[in-house]
């Protein structure tokens, strides 16, 4: 059944991931899916190969170059012109197609590499070149048209799963085109890392790798194979597996040429690439700075660029000139070339940083501490922040950025341009001068013998000590606080001179001599009174307030000897001295809230009478004619009750004495008399032969069954089965019945 027969129809603009065509075969409609082999076509995709290069090339070579390769590019038209699920299902399901696409990648000529002399050759590649692009440029978009289209989820699954983008595809495509397509490659990258975010880790996995294969590299050039000692590297390198000898002989195990241009090709390549794809794409920054590359690149630019100029020259010395000469250049200029990469490499890292900057893109001072971070990282090794600067003035970056944000930290920037400056034949640019720290890109070495300290309150306070010392030790964290203290003595108090006489490594000699670990001690205050007395430290007691050898004005009243004796015999002894107590009787005192009889209604109890014209009662006499006293109705109460109590208590008590009659007018009894009286009537009940009461038969158990029970058994059952929801757990029905009466639950 041939498949050209079907018509592609999609009414209802159904994504391609779960839309099915209706074909018809014989009469018989069939539902095909519109991602299907069924729609792969038989056609043979054959790989590309780059054209022949060279001074002995093969008679023929290229016309057969030539002959395939239009083939390919059939291939190429073919594909490009199919519909959108017959394009993806030859995609996904033809086992020859991605090759064909990948091969190309993989032997284009990158630009470091001229094209052939060819006009014809020349375009016949340079029109591959661009449906290949297209191509890939197709396999990141996802709608065609209303018909033709797939969800982003289903394509960034296809994507990744099926390995039509990767990694290494994704930088030999920032190889191939990103020197003069630089846009298109950034909106495809942009789509692919936008669809698929899985991507960003296996982009953090590769440059880890190329962190390891830099290694490789400086371990190749560094290694001396003549001696079984490692070499001489940075402490990054340790864990790094050591390079394996061949087994036959160590002749075979020496760099070779061919060894060194491989290597250094390999370099160039991977730098390049790495270049365009930050270019290209600005957010893998975080990639390589989580992965530590910037370390890598400086590494690689310190201990293995100098190395493979010395490992060529030594090979151009060791062969005939006639046979390597050619080679030697070449090899010399892709050195040349690696080099001049990673610095831009370097650069481009920084410029994603200061174009963030620039553009008021996210949080400014965030970026600010990231280009500086960056520019540290350069510093860790001479050779490439030399040459950086010496291509792009780092002051000129730092002044710019110091322009954008003025909250810039210029311990950072004066360290960094003082590092840079101190190693470098350059001119320095006046602002630099203006400080007076750096000329002629040398750190100036000043004498700061006879510098005094500086007038900022004579700076030796303890809190502005301590800052001048968190200030080195921010640049110098491995030196001692003893150690810097000492030197900012030396040196007025100035810590940029500090810091800049240890970076330049021209301490005066009385403080190279000193370790630069030392602590600080604190001054023993026995010490300073042996310098001020000369009298000599016995024991730690000396110069105190009872040293009777360095004092006239002891107090001996504080002095006893022997042993004190206490001033009680024991415990209760001291519980009962109420001396204290008694000393606190007129602090209490003033705290009284008694009062007494004759106040109880002075005019502030009572303010009845206060007002004018009102005259308050006179107290009532015998000769008096008008009505008599009345007392007040609540006293009136309060003896009306204490009669009663009485008339109750006089069955019981005998008369007491009219002395101890309790005072009727006070407003409550005395709970002492109270309990005296509940006592009274305790012992009377008992006295009168009070008894408590029989205990009443509760047997509810009986005889055995069968013998009869007796009338109060069944009398104690029919109790118990009356009265039991009142105990236990049997009382719901009673409190039923009380939350009727309440009202709580409906009747």
């Amino acid at each position: 059944m041939s498949n050209k027969c079907a018509v592609f129809t999609n009414l209802e603009c159904l994504p391609v991931d779960i839309l099915t065509i209706p074909v018809t075969n014989a009469g018989v409609i069939q539902q095909v899916k519109a991602l299907d082999t069924f729609w792969v076509e038989k056609r043979d995709f054959i790989l590309y190969e780059s054209p022949p290069l060279g001074n002995a090339i093969i008679l023929g070579a290229a016309s057969a170059w030539k002959s395939k390769m239009e083939v390919y590019l059939d291939n190429l038209k073919w594909l490009l012109s199919l519909e959108h699920h017959r394009f993806w299902s030859t995609i996904l399901y033809h086992p020859q197609c991605m090759d064909s696409l990948v091969s190309f990648l993989q032997e284009a000529n990158p630009p470091y590499i001229p094209l052939h002399d060819s006009r014809e050759i020349e375009q016949l590649y340079e029109e591959i070149r661009r449906l290949v692009l297209i191509i890939f440029s197709r396999l990141v978009t996802n709608k065609e048209s209303k018909t033709q289209w797939m969800t982003k989820e289903f394509m960034a699954d296809v994507l990744y799963n099926n390995f039509i983008f990767t990694i290494p595809i994704i930088w030999d495509i920032c190889l191939t085109y990103g020197a003069d397509n630089s846009r298109h490659v950034s909106r495809i990258l942009e789509s692919v890392f936008a669809l698929q975010p899985r991507y960003e880790g296996d982009a953090t996995a590769a440059v880890a790798f190329v962190n390891e294969t830099f290694k490789y590299i400086i371990l190749q050039v560094n290694k001396d194979y003549d001696n079984d000692e490692p070499p001489n590297l940075p402490e990054t390198f340790k864990g790094f597996s050591e390079i394996k000898r061949p087994s036959n002989s160590k002749n075979q195990d020496k760099l070779t040429l061919d060894m060194l241009k491989d290597l250094v090709i390999h370099m160039l390549d991977t730098a390049l690439t790495l270049r365009i794809f930050l270019e290209v794409y600005p957010k893998s920054v975080k990639i390589f700075r989580k992965t530590n590359f910037v370390i890598s690149i400086v590494q690689v630019y310190e201990y293995g660029i100098p190395l493979l100029y010395e490992r060529i020259q030594e090979l151009a010395e060791a062969s005939h000139v006639g046979e390597v000469g050619g080679h030697v250049a070449e090899v010399t200029g892709h050195v040349d070339a690696a080099r001049a990469e990673l610095v831009d490499c370097f650069r481009e890292v920084l410029a994603i940083y200061k174009n963030a900057i620039f553009s008021d893109a996210g949080n400014i001072s965030t970026h600010v501490e990231d280009f500086l971070a960056v520019m540290m990282d350069g510093l860790s090794e001479k050779l490439l922040i030399r040459d950086y600067h010496a291509c792009y003035p780092v002051h000129e970056d730092l002044e710019m950025l110091r322009q954008v944000y003025p909250d810039i930290d210029t311990v950072k920037t004066d360290f960094i341009l003082q590092a840079i400056y101190s190693n470098l034949d350059d001119t320095v640019p006046e602002t630099i001068k203006q400080n007076g720290v750096v000329a002629n890109g040398h750190a100036v070495a000043v004498d700061y013998q006879d510098a005094g300290p500086s007038t900022d309150n004579e700076i030796p306070d303890n809190i502005k000590q301590e800052s001048l010392i968190s200030e080195v030790k921010d640049i110098l964290p491995h030196l001692g606080d003893g150690f810097i203290l000492k030197c900012l003595e030396h040196y007025g108090f100035n810590s940029e001179r500090v810091i800049n006489s240890i970076l330049e490594d021209n301490l005066a000699e009385p403080l190279k001599k000193l370790d630069q670990t030392l602590p600080i001690v604190p001054e023993d205050p026995l010490d300073k009174h042996f310098l001020n007395t000369g009298i000599q430290r016995l024991n730690v007691f000396d110069g105190d307030e009872f040293d009777i050898m360095t004092r006239d004005d002891v107090d001996l009243s504080r002095i006893h000897v022997g042993k004190k004796k206490s001033k009680y015999k024991d415990l209760g002894d001291m519980l009962d001295d109420k001396m204290d107590v008694k000393q606190r009787i007129d602090i209490y005192s003033k705290y009284n809230l008694v009062c007494e009889e004759t106040a109880m209604y002075s005019d502030e109890y009572d303010d009845t009478y206060d007002a004018e014209g009102v005259e308050p009662p006179r107290a009532a006499t015998e000769d008096d004619e008008r009505r008599p006293f009345v007392a007040p109705r609540v006293l009136q109460t309060a003896r009306r009750t204490q009669h009663e109590e009485s008339e109750e208590e006089s069955e019981v008590e005998e008369e007491k004495p009219s002395g101890s009659e309790r005072n009727r007018l006070d407003f409550c009894s005395n709970p002492e008399e109270i309990r005296a009286r509940r006592e009274a009537n305790f012992q009377a009940r008992r006295g009168k032969g009070h008894r408590p009461p029989p205990p009443s038969n509760v047997d509810v158990v009986g005889k055995p069954r069968g013998q009869g029970q007796e009338k109060d058994v069944v009398h104690n059952r029919e109790k118990k089965e009356k009265h039991k929801s009142s105990r236990a757990n049997h009382n719901r029905r009673q409190g039923a019945q009380w939350k009727r009466t309440q009202g709580l639950i409906p009747s």
